[in-house]
């Protein structure tokens, strides 16, 4: 019997950094009761090259009724034509020929952006750069610990109690599994910041919640948060406006912990309010949750400082 796959991508669009390079989280899924064996690849779409892609562990054993996550790099080379282009991912079961057993993802596209070529910096002034980028690092680190207005030059950083943001969430559930958002208190053992989290408690792959966070200004933004991990907890990606920031964050662990913060990723974004969205990828564990946890978001200003000719 054929297994009818089932792909669904993270978001619509990858999200490329100056670099046009980006990655893209990808969800497949066996609706059946028996197990097989998958393979993902990617097909792209008109003026693109598959050679542009990677998967990560391409072929992988998927239980009935289970799921697995491809985590998909895309770097686009130098002196590609900037203009939008597109791809889609696709499974199919490894003991069958692709086209028996195949099945697709929705189209999914990125923006490639004209880049400028490296610019010469003078020998004299290597050293004065290096100096200037050690202070910056230092005035970043230092700005971790404070939010408000900064001295000019300085960057901002914005930091959210996630749970204060669970009353105006929005939860999304293509399955109708009647997945729900709270504001957990401290429990198991764990503390978090304000002493409480926001829970998303998830009921199958494709379930978010989504909150909005405000941006004081137009610029890109370094995007951290931390997490909670426990043994019904999820795998997630966040997205925001729609488009995926990062890799997919594994959400298992025998006990509740907390994190440090994590990098998810850079974006850019202007000014004002943010779609931040929180979305089920998959699940090691064996249990029908699909639980996850944040405790504290934070975005925080990367500014760019020149030396002077």
């Amino acid at each position: 019997m054929t297994t009818e796959w089932a792909v669904v991508a993270a978001a619509e669009q990858f999200t490329l950094d100056p670099r046009n390079s980006g990655e893209l989280t990808f969800t497949v899924s066996n609706p059946g009761n028996a197990p097989d064996t998958v393979v993902f690849d990617v097909a792209p779409g008109d003026g693109s090259q598959r050679a542009w892609f990677t998967v990560a562990e391409p072929q992988r054993v998927v239980p009935g009724q289970g799921s697995v996550s491809f985590l998909v790099k895309l770097a686009v080379p130098a002196g590609t034509p900037p203009r939008r282009y597109d791809m889609t991912g696709f499974a199919y079961s490894a003991n069958t020929a692709p086209e028996e057993s195949s099945r697709s993802s929705g189209r999914v596209t990125y923006e490639v952006r004209a880049v400028a070529p490296p610019r010469r910096t003078p020998w004299l002034w290597i050293a004065a750069a290096a100096a200037l980028v050690l202070v910056v690092v230092t005035v970043g680190v230092v700005l971790l610990t404070r939010d408000g207005e900064p001295a000019p030059g300085e960057p901002r950083v914005v930091t959210v109690e996630a749970e204060s943001l669970v009353e105006g969430a929005t939860v999304e559930s293509p399955r109708k599994s009647g997945a729900v958002v709270v504001a957990q208190p401290n429990c198991c053992g764990v503390t978090w910041s304000g002493d409480k989290q926001l829970f998303f408690q998830g009921l199958a792959i494709g379930d978010q919640v989504t909150v909005t966070v405000q941006i004081p200004a137009d610029g890109t933004w370094r995007f951290a948060t931390v997490r909670t991990t426990s043994f019904d907890y999820a795998n997630t990606v966040f997205t925001i406006d729609g488009a995926q920031v990062g890799g997919a964050f594994l959400g298992f662990n025998q006990t509740v912990q907390k994190t440090e913060f994590l990098d998810v990723g850079t974006v850019r974004l202007t000014k004002g309010p943010h779609r931040v969205t929180l979305a089920v990828v998959g699940k090691t564990q064996g249990t029908n949750r699909y639980f996850a946890g944040v405790d504290e978001i934070r975005f925080t200003e990367i500014v760019a400082q020149a030396v002077a000719r």
